[in-house]
């Protein structure tokens, strides 16, 4: 099969390796965070744009899930980010860890009344991104130190 350039992968035979291949990557992800992982989404539905939440636990594989046609995750260098497209739109998605349930909470309904925006999320959270940094071994980037207060 491999040296026959005629050979056509069915839509099933790549469907089965890209699971297998998630899978995988479930594996390797199957680790707890010290908190509760919490999504913002920017989302392209049927009748706009809208924003969104969704509280999903503390187990970083747990990102991992979509019910879109088509998902990618994504490192930017600071956050853990998706990008799915489904048939009305794309979700553009943030991970991010809250403190605990009662904060992710909290931060869940201020973001369905519409209170805070993505920038205002940043805020309440912390990045998800050093712990899946640790287990593939990337760079994280450092925070610049504050300058210290000269009037004091």
């Amino acid at each position: 099969m491999l040296d026959d350039d005629t050979y056509e992968v069915s839509d099933e035979e790549w469907a089965e390796e890209v699971y297998n291949w998630l899978d995988d990557e479930r594996c390797n992800l199957n680790k707890q965070v010290d908190g509760v992982i919490i999504v913002f989404g920017d989302l392209g539905l049927w009748n706009g744009r809208k924003q969104g939440y969704q509280i999903l636990g503390n187990n970083i594989a747990d990102i991992l899930k979509s019910s879109c046609e088509y998902a990618e995750w994504y490192g930017d260098g600071y956050n853990i980010r998706s990008r799915m497209t489904h048939h009305d739109g794309t979700n553009y998605i943030l991970y991010r860890v809250a403190k605990d349930r009662e904060e992710a909470e909290r931060i869940a309904e201020k973001i369905y009344n519409r209170e805070i925006d993505e920038q205002g999320f940043r805020k309440r959270t912390r990045s998800l991104y050093p712990y899946v940094a640790g287990v593939y071994g990337w760079e994280t980037r450092q925070r610049k130190p504050e300058k210290p207060n000269k009037a004091a």
